[in-house]
């Protein structure tokens, strides 16, 4: 069983080899939309956004794979995509159950146990100011057709947009 500390950083959960749920920790929960006392009585491959998924998680036959990148759904049927990490454990008598961890993709996870991720770039609009000819950043492609004179040209032709305080009075 899974040691059901408040760990948050990363959702662990156990499940048989027919797809049963055995115990999953306070982060799985959470991403899937179940209570802890209620999880042990749900599927797995109720959370495959796609039946065929399971089969390929679950069969045995490739054992050197053990990540695995799906498309998963919480409770309230909203699906995101997510990476997979199984161990295949075989108890005494026979029995495979599965010890896996799930992290969204997109989400930060740690350093430890992925691949770097390659950082988001922001994107930056440039404008040119349209009386002295000075670059004018703007946040939206959509603001790059509206702005066409930079802020001290603005603040010369429209004191009493500038200078609010000023003009009220």
């Amino acid at each position: 069983m899974i040691d059901n500390e408040n760990n948050l950083d990363i959702a662990r959960f156990e499940v048989n080899q027919s797809g049963r749920i055995l115990s999953g920790n306070k982060r799985f929960c959470r991403m899937f939309g179940f209570t802890e006392s209620e999880v042990v009585w749900h599927y797995i491959t109720d959370c495959y956004r796609y039946r065929g998924d399971w089969e390929t998680f679950s069969s045995c036959d490739n054992l050197s794979q053990t990540q695995f990148i799906f498309r998963m759904r919480n409770r309230k049927g909203r699906s995101f995509k997510c990476c997979l990490s199984r161990e295949i454990v075989q108890d005494a008598d026979g029995k495979i159950t599965f010890r896996n961890t799930v992290s969204r993709l997109g989400e930060p996870v740690l350093a430890k146990e992925s691949a770097p991720v390659v950082e988001n770039h922001s994107v930056v609009f440039i404008n040119k100011c349209a009386h002295c000819g000075e670059q004018v950043r703007v946040n939206t492609l959509a603001e790059t057709r509206m702005r066409v004179l930079c802020d001290n040209c603005a603040a010369k032709a429209y004191p009493e947009a500038f200078n609010l305080a000023a003009a009220q009075v």
